[in-house]
């Protein structure tokens, strides 16, 4: 029974040790709990099987731990753990030669302050400068950025 009590100390104790090293950063109750665990676990093998099955133990968790180490720092580790989604999204864009400050236009939904407004037949994302502006509301161009334009009633 205390064999499985040490081994369980030292698998706990490393396992704590790697998940701060690797995932949590900065020194936090992960780390010195993975230490106490480790070192208890080596106390008790110290205390109930003599200093030659101490030795071992000391000997066996650095090369567990550094072993751990290399792998969990290989690059294909991760590679089960990463996202492998690509993000294909665009911003909508519109020539801005086309639009210009006084044009008049339509808000094709609610301004709240962000919204679409049709202006010279574009559909643009909008902002109001002042109130919100409720649809189907005739408006006027303010100011025209990349790639919106600011507007008033």
């Amino acid at each position: 029974m205390t064999i499985f009590v040490i081994i369980l100390l030292v698998l706990l104790g490393i396992s704590l040790i790697l998940l701060e090293f690797l995932v949590i950063p900065g020194t936090t109750v992960a780390a010195i709990g993975g230490f106490l665990f480790v070192g208890s676990g080596v106390y008790l093998s110290y205390k109930y099987y003599g200093s030659n099955i101490g030795h071992l133990t000391v000997a066996l968790v650095a090369v567990t731990i550094i072993v751990a180490f290399i792998y969990a720092l290989r690059a294909g580790t991760w590679k089960k753990a990463m996202l492998k989604s690509e993000i294909t999204g665009v911003v909508n864009t519109f020539d801005s030669d086309k639009i210009n400050v006084g044009d008049k236009g339509i808000t094709l939904s609610r301004l709240a302050p962000m919204g679409k407004v049709i202006v010279n037949d574009i559909v643009v994302e909008a902002k109001s400068i002042n109130d919100f502006i409720d649809p189907k509301t005739e408006i006027e161009v303010v100011k025209v950025e990349q790639n919106r334009v600011i507007v008033k009633t």
